[in-house]
């Protein structure tokens, strides 16, 4: 197998109503930072209804000038908005029980398990249902440059989101289930025993091999038939790709996560392919 290949979806770059109709609403900005993209869309809190998104291209993970100087200039990100929040997906978080966690101590949980570097900055978040802090680095550059435009938004990790929210929505579950987002090199695999946690891990991916071995060691290791435990698959992915038909292959249990009915969305968003953006739709459920 060679590398693995992200489909490309061919989204244009931004969906957006025009600022006569984004006037006066009462709006949420999400915004969700990966290495070479930033995504963000609005959310009309009054109507429950996403009314614009748009994607912008980093070049690459460390380019925190392009990301002040040009991308948190554009006109979606300076809308008027009563609250926002920030979400950032890569490096691996983890996650420490309440009871042993100490706000003092986070820097050195990060340095014992090499997760942080230098020019990074190490940040916590608490889940809520759960009853745990997931623990993460964040780039510094592009931390102070959100925090200084954003003083008043919420950040957090992709993790902590994830987490947050596929709990809330199995909580009442009496069946065991995984979740896969799929990201460009790593995925965020979060296992269910009826509605509890099991495992929250990221693994890191180059082929559909990496992908579908981390998988079945997940169900092999925590004992989940896959019959009765379906899977569900969020971010970078089609049905109709590799990674799809060897998870397939081997589970059969196995879907695209369905678009969520927590909210509507504008015509030109509902669109889009709702379980790549899963993440950012959820944001303001979670914070």
């Amino acid at each position: 197998m060679g590398n693995l290949k992200i489909v490309s979806l061919k989204e244009p770059d931004r969906f957006a109503l025009d600022k006569a109709s984004l006037a006066n609403k009462n709006l949420h900005l999400s915004i969700e930072v990966r290495e070479v993209n930033l995504f963000a869309c609005l959310l009309d809190k009054d109507d429950n209804e996403y009314l614009a998104w748009a994607s912008y291209a980093r070049r690459d993970g460390h380019d925190s000038k392009r990301l002040a100087e040009n991308i948190l200039k554009e006109e979606m990100l300076n809308y008027k908005c009563s609250s926002s929040s920030v979400v950032f997906t890569h490096n691996s978080a983890m996650l420490i029980p309440s009871a042993f966690f100490s706000p003092e101590s986070v820097n050195d949980y990060l340095k014992q398990q090499n997760l942080i570097k230098p020019g990074e900055t190490p940040c916590s978040d608490f889940i809520k249902n759960n009853d745990c802090y997931s623990v993460y680095a964040v780039d510094t550059n592009d931390y102070n440059h959100l925090k200084e435009k954003y003083p008043q938004a919420v950040f957090r990790h992709h993790s902590s989101i994830f987490v947050e929210y596929i709990l809330a929505l199995h909580k009442d579950s009496n069946r065991n289930e995984v979740h896969v987002y799929i990201f460009n090199g790593y995925m965020d695999v979060v296992a269910l025993q009826t509605g509890k946690l099991l495992l929250y891990n990221r693994y890191q991916i180059q082929t559909a091999n990496d992908f579908t071995y981390f998988l079945l060691w997940v169900y092999e290791e925590l004992k989940l038939k896959p019959d009765d435990s379906p899977c569900f698959l969020y971010g970078e992915i089609l049905e109709k790709s590799e990674m799809f038909d060897m998870a397939w292959r081997y589970l059969k249990n196995v879907r695209i996560a369905d678009k969520t009915n927590r909210f509507t969305f504008s015509p030109m968003v509902d669109s889009l392919p709702a379980h790549r953006y899963y993440s950012l739709f959820m944001q303001y459920l979670c914070i």
